[in-house]
């Protein structure tokens, strides 16, 4: 009795090693910085355009970019499947014609996208390759202003980020920049895990 418990319970260390093995490399971490300029450009386009309406001077926009977690499974030799949580904050100033400050706007974009990616080109040490990405976007809003309410609103859109240009080095941990346009940005870059 004793024995056979000791040979299943070898040959049952050795299977999940040999699977585990098989596995190694098949699913990734990363952390990525993107430009977040598209939301940027969205809201200071429109702040333009009512600003020259009204007559008014444009609002001072600012935002520190877009960062994201990322995790990908390796379902084929070239096809990887997963999901992005990304985060943007931005700032709004709205400021009267003497420049005084007037309002204060702050938007925090939440976006969670499942991803496809597809590799042109892969060796163990490069890794050119492109991804699409469909999801939602929570926007948390607040707007104060002096002797007035303070406004909140939560709304939730539709976002998606096309990247077709993808370059990744390295082997285990590797870096990664890349090309496209959507609500995450223009150009990302970032750190990747695979195990």
């Amino acid at each position: 009795m004793k024995k056979s418990i000791i040979v299943c319970a070898i040959f049952l260390t050795i299977s999940s090693i040999a699977v585990n093995a098989q596995e190694t490399g098949k699913h990734e971490l990363n952390v990525t910085y993107s430009d977040g300029i598209p939301m940027t450009f969205r809201e200071g386009f429109t702040e333009i355009l009512s600003s020259a309406f009204l007559g008014q001077k444009p609002d001072r926009i600012t935002s520190f970019g877009n960062v994201g977690l990322g995790y990908r499974n390796q379902i084929t030799e070239r096809i990887r499947v997963g999901g992005d949580l990304a985060f943007q904050q931005e700032q709004i100033e709205q400021i009267d014609k003497n420049n005084k400050p007037v309002a204060k706007r702050t938007n925090l974009y939440f976006m969670a996208m499942p991803v496809l990616s597809f590799s042109y080109i892969k060796t163990e040490w490069l890794d050119f390759y492109g991804s699409a990405a469909a999801g939602v976007i929570l926007n948390k809003y607040t707007k104060k202003a002096p002797n007035e309410v303070i406004t909140k609103d939560n709304t939730i859109d539709f976002a998606f980020q096309v990247n077709p240009a993808g370059l990744r080095i390295g082997k285990k941990f590797g870096g990664f920049v890349e090309a496209g346009f959507g609500h995450r940005g223009i150009i990302s870059a970032g750190l990747n895990y695979k195990f």
